[in-house]
């Protein structure tokens, strides 16, 4: 399967998006992708624009990152 390359200067806000919200950079740019696939099928002519009115938003139970902070021990 073809697999784009990112920029390189996108990388880093990328990265500490990921961090801040606690995801994989993956997990990440696919919802990124996604949400701008969809304002594009809406007709919007830039993937900035508002949802339109009437559009159904998914809503996903807020999951833990796979990669989460480590478990901080006592004593440690």
């Amino acid at each position: 399967m073809y697999s784009p390359k990112i920029r390189d200067d996108l990388i880093p806000p990328l990265y500490q998006w990921a961090k801040r919200l606690e995801i994989p950079m993956t997990r990440l740019v696919s919802s990124l992708l996604a949400h701008a696939i969809e304002r594009l099928e809406q007709g919007a002519e830039y993937v900035s624009e508002p949802p339109a009115r009437g559009s159904p938003r998914k809503k996903r139970k807020k999951q833990r990152a796979q990669y989460g902070k480590p478990e901080r021990t006592k004593g440690g």
